[in-house]
């Protein structure tokens, strides 16, 4: 570079051009090296450059030896030069190069760091578990859910109320599920947050200069071997037990639907054939040649309504006085039909000259209200749409006696405990007004 100087002063000069260092005027412009100015540039250079080393470290040198401040004391955390270290001051302590002390502390910051990272991954997986059990939780409560109108959807005229307490009780664990997954993914997200700002204080700490990344180093180093994370408290075990608490009402109610699955059509009892008896039949009512129908007369022998009873009711021929049957009517969209399963004394009007001692469990259609009798009492029953087909469905053992609509397989009304005590059950058949009429099904 000074060649190139001057060689660009020699281009401006006209005249002789003098030396810079000792003036002499020289006539030919011929360049020789000046080795003294050589070593002196070159120890220029040096000092610049530990100057420059200095600078980068942010030290100025020791003040009380002027040396560079080349050695770290752990003890006393503090920079000191050659000379310090071999004072009394220093001479027990432990030391080391400054670049030495840098890689120690960065590989222990470092550690620590990455076990920051690893909590922070282990943070992520539960709040991704916490969230996946949480759904599956609420998967299970809308099974349950299913399970329980599926269960009510058979027995629904009995256990209403029981239907709405179970239901309520999936409502409140979901409400519980949604709760603590709300509270715990916020925990989960605040501790994930916490571990981000520390760990990204901790990174930017790693880039500073040695001067400022060793203040307080060990505090550091401390602190950040703390646990910052914790998990949050899972309730799941107290899910768990309520739902195993709802499960177990859940399945008593399954085992009384079990109890009633022949009854409620899942397995078919045995079907009957029944043929109307017209010797047990009320005076206005027509009972066909073949025994398959009967319908009303409003005209027909009105004299003997009296000597009948005021109900127009048949039987079927065919007793029952044990197992399980069914049989099956169509009833007319007109009048006002009953069916059902009656007790008879096997008395004979013919015999007695008095009508049959009848004890019955029934259900119809009268008036545009659906009821149930028996001859203990008569209660009027939800309003459903009027079934085309009626299945009666009898269990002798068991005291049972249920009515379906047969096209829909829907429970209409089951009396649970009738009292048989081992006479022949017969089947009940009643229509009142005009164009009402009951057709057995084959």
């Amino acid at each position: 570079m000074e060649r190139d100087c001057i060689a660009r002063c020699w281009e401006r000069s006209t005249g002789d051009f003098c030396c810079p260092q000792c003036k002499e005027t020289a006539a030919e412009r011929i360049l020789c090296p000046n080795r003294e100015l050589a070593r002196m540039l070159e120890i220029a250079r040096r000092l610049s450059l530990q100057a420059a080393q200095r600078d980068a470290a942010g030290q100025e040198g020791c003040k009380k030896h002027r040396e560079p401040l080349s050695i770290y004391c752990k003890d006393d955390e503090a920079f000191i030069c050659l000379i310090c270290r071999e004072s009394r001051l220093h001479r027990a302590h432990v030391m080391l190069p400054v670049q030495d002390a840098v890689q120690e502390y960065k590989e222990q910051i470092q550690s620590h760091l990455q076990g920051l990272k690893e909590g922070r991954d282990k943070l992520l997986g539960f709040r991704e578990a916490e969230m996946r059990r949480n759904w599956e939780y609420l998967e299970k409560t809308s099974t349950e859910r299913q399970k329980v109108l599926g269960v009510f959807e058979g027995l629904r005229l009995f256990l209403e109320e029981q239907e709405r307490h179970l239901l309520a009780q999936l409502e409140n664990t979901e409400r519980d599920v949604e709760k603590t997954q709300e509270e715990n993914v916020t925990i989960l997200t605040k501790e994930i947050s916490q571990l981000d700002a520390i760990i990204q204080e901790t990174e930017e700490k790693c880039q500073q200069p040695a001067s400022q990344f060793l203040q307080d180093i060990r505090s550091t180093v401390s602190r950040l071997g703390k646990e910052y994370f914790q998990l949050p408290v899972l309730l799941l075990p107290d899910l768990e037990r309520k739902l195993s608490h709802f499960r177990e009402k859940n399945n008593a109610l399954e085992e009384i639907l079990k109890n009633f699955k022949e009854i409620l059509m899942f397995e078919l009892p045995e079907k009957m054939s029944v043929t109307l008896d017209p010797s047990t039949a009320h005076p206005q009512l027509s009972v066909s040649a073949d025994g398959s129908s009967v319908r009303w007369e409003d005209a027909q022998r009105d004299a003997a309504k009296e000597e009948f009873g005021s109900d127009p009711f048949v039987l079927g021929r065919e007793g029952v006085t044990s197992g399980r049957c069914c049989w099956e009517v169509e009833v007319a969209p007109e009048g006002s039909w009953a069916v059902g399963a009656a007790k008879e004394s096997l008395k004979r009007r013919e015999e007695s000259g008095a009508s049959p001692e009848v004890e019955l469990w029934s259900m119809g259609f009268c008036e545009g209200q659906f009821w149930a009798l028996s001859s203990f009492e008569r209660m009027t029953l939800p309003q459903i749409q009027v079934p085309k087909r009626v299945r009666v469905a009898l269990d002798y053992e068991r005291g049972q006696v249920a009515f379906f609509d047969a096209d829909k397989r829907a429970l209409i009304f089951i009396f649970p405990s009738a009292a048989f005590q081992g006479e022949s059950i017969h089947p009940w058949f009643l229509v009142w007004g005009e164009g009402s009429q009951i057709t057995l099904c084959p």
